[in-house]
Parts: structure tokens; sequence; C-alpha cells
């Protein structure tokens, strides 16, 4: 996979992430959970930061 697939795939999962992360954020801001819910958005584009290369490769070996 050349670099410039790899880097705009990363950044699609990473905003997806952090979109995920964003509403589960405001999910648990609304049960009165957590006081901010950018900590969730953080934790979402480390997750799809993670998660996307481990994908491929799996993919891959398939």
């Amino acid at each position: 996979m050349e670099w410039t697939t790899f880097l705009s795939r990363l950044t699609l999962w990473a905003f997806a992430g952090a979109a995920v992360g964003l509403l589960v954020g405001l999910v648990l801001l609304g049960l009165d959970v957590v006081d901010n819910p950018f900590w969730c958005v953080s934790g979402g584009i480390l997750v799809a930061a993670v998660a996307m290369p481990m994908r491929e490769a799996v993919s891959r070996d398939r």
C-alpha cells in the first residue's frame, strides 16, 4: 500500500473514531458520568488509529 493511501485511510478512521467518541462522550455527559466529553473523543481517535493498521494486517494475511 502506498503511503498516501495509508495516510488517507488512517485520517478517515481517525475522523470516524472522533465522531463516535464525541457521540459516546455526549451520551455520558447527558448521563452525568463524565465532565468533559472530549476525553472520549481522544479515546476514539486512539482506538481508530490503532485499529486501522491492525485490520489492514489481518486482511492482508487472508
